[in-house]
């Protein structure tokens, strides 16, 4: 693996930020324990320097003629970081702990009396003190003390203090890089079986699914996320193959009984005009079918392409069925069956006309076609929490309930063993849900165990932006999709 494949890894990428992140921690660390160091070692020689005043204070007392003195009995050391100097108001030096002359050349404070003035002070040697000078009144007499002490104690502390955050700077730097480089493989380690499965899943094997750890976390969410997309990939890919064969299926039997009927008058010697009339017509009857199912195929595939773009007025829905009752009485009327409109409530709605009627048709179209000769059937307009409704009911034999949840799915028949005739492709429900849905609405079926369904199909009214309407569900015990 080459260094820049390297640097463009997640881990490596983690890594590096966690490092920098670290870095710029212990820079900052070092600057502000520098600065606190420096500040608390200030306070405390201050602190010191004023100790040093006040004890230089407590050694002056006046002699029999009156003068302040120092009193012999009490001699400050010099050493090497303390230097204690007191003068009269007139300049007259009262006391000093070393021999040069030191401060000499400073000007003379002003000020009330105790008023503190540090200043830094540089020796002839070039080393730094601190420097505070006070004006005491010593029994009613002003004097000047100062006192100072070498500036060498804090930097040396804060020296050593540098040299041992410089020392471990890269100590820490190092177990960073190699403790970040670490976490972040433990971290990423379930990415990485993730992309080992995804690697050996293909279209054959989307039956599989990735392994999710902790569902809690991100990986795991992107796991279970790639698992939802798996399975609309395998339902899709086999929704696809029963597509694929049912329909090849239905255009086959069409196909072959053409063919069939076309051989049998070729063999036939003795057919006449009045044979062929009969085979032509069989044939176009065959043709009818297959142009029916043509048509019903192409118009799924317009849906899915998403070419069909709805084009939207205003129509009573009340006149949407009485339309659609009008085109299929004839076929109601041949098995003697009752068909009849309710309009509960005239209801407004918005919608492509041309599109919802094949909707409204086909759905109506079953219930004739399932509905015995005899039977009922009950269209009914109205209208529920301000959304429009169109309900149509028959007396048929009803839906099972381990069927209702898949009517609507392409070349779906309730009972594979009716005739073509009778149970038709399999294709109008679904093209009735996609008149439904394009339209803004909703369908739904409900089929009670003593046999009948009633599909119900919900639509917002025209008074409302459909985004606004809440389509309301079936009542309860009702099935539906």
């Amino acid at each position: 693996m080459t260094l820049p494949r390297v640097c463009q890894s997640i881990r490596t990428r983690i890594t590096f930020w966690h490092l920098g992140v670290l870095v710029v921690t212990l820079l900052l660390y070092m600057l502000f324990s520098q600065m606190f160091l420096w500040k608390q070692l200030n306070i405390e020689l201050k602190a010191r320097l004023q100790d040093d005043v006040v004890a230089a204070e407590s050694f002056l007392k006046r002699d029999n003629d009156g003068r302040l003195v120092w009193d012999s009995h009490h001699e400050l050391q010099h050493g090497p970081e303390r230097w204690i100097e007191v003068r009269s108001p007139d300049g007259k030096l009262l006391y000093r702990n070393f021999t040069q002359e030191l401060f000499f050349s400073l000007p003379p404070i002003m000020g009330a009396a105790h008023k503190k003035n540090f200043q830094p002070f540089y020796l002839t040697d070039g080393r730094q003190l601190l420097l505070i000078r006070e004006i005491h009144l010593v029994e009613g007499k002003q004097v000047e003390i100062l006192a100072a002490r070498s500036l060498d104690r804090i930097s040396e502390e804060m020296g050593h203090l540098l040299l041992v955050q410089i020392l471990l700077f890269p100590v820490a730097v190092l177990l960073a890089l190699v403790g970040g480089y670490f976490v972040a493989g433990r971290v990423l380690s379930p990415l990485k079986r993730i992309i080992a499965r995804m690697q050996v899943i293909s279209a054959d094997r989307l039956s599989e699914r990735l392994p999710v750890d902790n569902p809690d976390d991100e990986l795991g969410q992107l796991s279970m996320a790639f698992n939802d997309l798996l399975a609309k990939l395998d339902r899709s890919f086999e929704q696809m193959k029963l597509f694929t064969a049912d329909a090849s299926h239905e255009l086959r039997t069409p196909l072959a009984a053409i063919r069939s009927v076309g051989e049998m008058a070729l063999r036939s010697p003795n057919g006449g005009a009045a044979g062929c009339r009969e085979t032509i017509a069989s044939m176009l009857e065959e043709v009818e079918k297959l142009t029916r199912l043509v048509n019903e195929l192409l118009a799924l595939a317009r849906t899915e392409s998403g070419i069909v773009r709805p084009v939207l007025t205003r129509h009573d829905l009340g006149d949407l069925a009485r339309d659609a009752i009008a085109l299929l009485m004839v076929l109601a009327e041949e098995k003697d069956q009752q068909l009849s409109l309710e309009v509960e409530q005239p209801c407004q709605v918005r919608l492509d006309h041309r599109i919802f009627r094949q909707a409204i048709g086909n759905i109506l179209h079953n219930a004739i076609k399932y509905t015995p000769a005899g039977g009922t059937i009950r269209v009914l307009v109205g209208q529920s929490m301000s959304i429009c409704f169109v309900e149509i009911a028959d007396s048929g034999p009803g839906v099972g309930p381990e069927h209702q949840g898949r009517v609507f799915d392409r070349f779906y028949r309730v009972d594979r063993g009716r005739s073509r005739d009778t149970g038709g492709a399999g294709l109008g429900l679904a093209i009735a849900k996609w008149a439904v849905e394009i339209n803004g609405g909703r369908i739904e079926l409900s089929s009670g165990p003593g046999g009948g369904s009633s599909f119900r199909i919900w639509l917002p009214a025209a008074e409302e932006a459909p985004s606004k309407k809440a389509i309301p569900s079936l009542e309860p015990g009702e099935a539906r999709r």
